[in-house]
């Protein structure tokens, strides 16, 4: 809460579990490991926490690129369904195939997005920001397209590929030069 805030605000002290709220048709889960979920048709806003030893600033939007800490430079990808921890993204400059598109998100620090982050980036279509550029590549072959982790099980020379602007996936020749995004959590 802002300074000045007429919000309520509600202490539990230290120790508890799983705790859920419901305020206003929104509800907000507050788990024993720091994540929260929040179910709302409104925007969610991520702050540091009060006792952050980081320099103060404005909470982070997706798509919002970090300008320092260990993320800096890559874009804010929300808090990832799938496991509730922050996700962060960046952008190769150039196309690459997929052998050389695992060792430069290697590199960042970071992986290629596996499927299920695939799925989630095409998600943040809307989101603006930084992924605005991402998402403008356009629909034909390659641009539009991303390297995804996962080899194909069926073919060995193939690995998956993500269609940024329709969210399907596909596999392609692992020599064929793709854009690259790396995925750092």
């Amino acid at each position: 809460m802002s300074e000045g805030s007429s919000a309520k605000e509600i202490s539990l002290g230290e120790g508890f579990g799983e705790v859920a709220v419901k305020a206003n048709g929104i509800r907000i889960e507050l788990h024993a490991d720091g994540s929260v979920d929040a179910y709302t048709a409104g925007a969610v806003k991520v702050h540091p926490a009060a006792n952050d030893s980081a320099k103060s600033r404005a909470a982070l939007q997706i798509g919002d690129i970090e300008s320092d800490g260990d993320h800096k430079g890559f874009i804010y990808g929300g808090i990832l369904p799938g496991d509730k921890k922050p996700i962060w993204f960046s952008a190769a400059r150039t196309t690459m195939d997929h052998f050389s598109a695992a060792s430069w998100a290697i590199q960042q620090g970071g992986t290629l997005p596996t499927r299920k982050q695939g799925d989630y980036l095409t998600t943040l279509k809307i989101s603006g920001g930084a992924f605005t550029e991402i998402f403008n590549r356009g629909n034909s072959f390659p641009a539009g397209y991303v390297w995804l982790a996962e080899p194909s099980t069926l073919v060995r020379d193939n690995a998956w590929c993500q269609r940024l602007s329709d969210g399907d996936q596909y596999t392609d020749y692992r020599t064929d030069e793709l854009p690259v995004l790396c995925v750092v959590r």
